[in-house]
């Protein structure tokens, strides 16, 4: 009994393996790595190749600089801020310096490192804020009003990976020439002008550097520009009685006051200093405009019942009809 239970064993044994042995193997599962997976692994080789060039750049950016008059001034991100000794230790407009938050006014020429130039631009911006590239924010805080400075940039805190397209290609490097100027939309720079902490002069020379050249007006004097729109076949004479159709508008509150006023030609104290000085200068004018700080027109104290702050520099449109 036991010696047949135990044959029966081992036949039931025998067909199983010749049973299995029929069965088509299965596959083995590829094991591959998740889309995480993949994404990660690219971004350590994307990062471990961005590493190597911006090491590159910045080595040849501190090339170039060694041999140079400029006095450099490191930044984060590589960037490096180069301008002349006279210029680092000028403290800009009445000591005023870029900070986060102010809204600046930027010029720009980008040059390759081999000084090709690329691209010109002309951005405004609020520091730390606006979408401007890195170098941008970080030199502003730098530099004051109406600069000039030589900025030096790896591509990841220039134009980055995509450049500026036709004119900047990917990972350049670039070498900026900069203008800097304190945007007069800045309204702490405006308000500051008006309790007499800043010069007007400046402001108003900013206000009138924002203007389309085909409009902006000429310097007659210091704070005061001068914009003749049309002229007369004659010229005035000393004496001689015009009517003068005066549109006064405040380029601090965009108010506007419009005035008739009768002067005989060359007398004194009749009008404002600014009006005085730019028809005389321009006698044959029939149109003009002027743009004036307050000491050309209404003082340190405005006009307030005409909406005229104190310190604020004054538009005059002026219409000269002789009588």
């Amino acid at each position: 009994m036991t010696e047949c239970g135990s044959t029966v064993r081992w036949m039931a044994l025998l067909v199983a393996v010749v049973l299995l042995g029929c069965v088509d193997p299965q596959p083995k599962s590829l094991t591959l790595p998740s889309l995480e997976d993949a994404q990660r692994q690219e971004l350590r080789a994307l990062t471990k190749f961005n590493a190597r060039r911006f090491k590159e750049e910045c080595a040849s950016i501190d090339s170039i600089l060694q041999s140079s008059s400029f006095e450099v001034v490191p930044l984060p991100a590589g960037i490096r801020l180069a301008r002349s000794k006279a210029e680092s230790q000028s403290e800009g407009l009445n000591g005023w310096l870029c900070k986060s938050g102010d809204r600046v006014v930027w010029s720009w020429v980008a040059r390759s490192l081999n000084g090709d130039s690329l691209s010109t631009g002309v951005d405004e911006f609020i520091v730390d804020r606006d979408a401007v590239p890195q170098a941008f924010h970080e030199v502003a805080k730098h530099t004051g009003h109406n600069h000039d400075v030589d900025v030096w940039s790896p591509s990841v805190s220039a134009f980055g990976v995509r450049g500026v397209p036709g004119e900047i290609p990917p990972y350049t490097p670039v070498h900026l020439e900069v203008n800097q100027r304190r945007s007069i939309r800045d309204t702490a720079w405006a308000r500051a002008v008006m309790r007499g902490e800043f010069p007007e002069a400046p402001w108003l020379n900013a206000f009138v550097f924002d203007m389309e050249v085909a409009k902006r007006p000429a310097i007659s004097e210091q704070g005061l520009f001068v914009h003749v729109h049309s002229t007369r076949s004659r010229s005035l004479q000393a004496g001689e009685v015009v009517l003068l159709r005066i549109r006064t508008s405040s380029l601090m509150t965009e108010s506007e006051n419009e005035t008739d006023l009768e002067w005989s030609v060359g007398t004194p104290d009749q009008l404002v200093p600014a009006l005085e000085k730019a028809l005389v200068a321009h006698a044959d004018a029939r149109t003009l405009s002027i743009w004036a700080a307050s000491n050309w027109a209404f003082g340190a104290d405005g006009i307030p019942s005409a909406n005229i702050p104190p310190r604020s520099p004054i538009r005059f449109d002026v219409e000269v009809v002789p009588l």
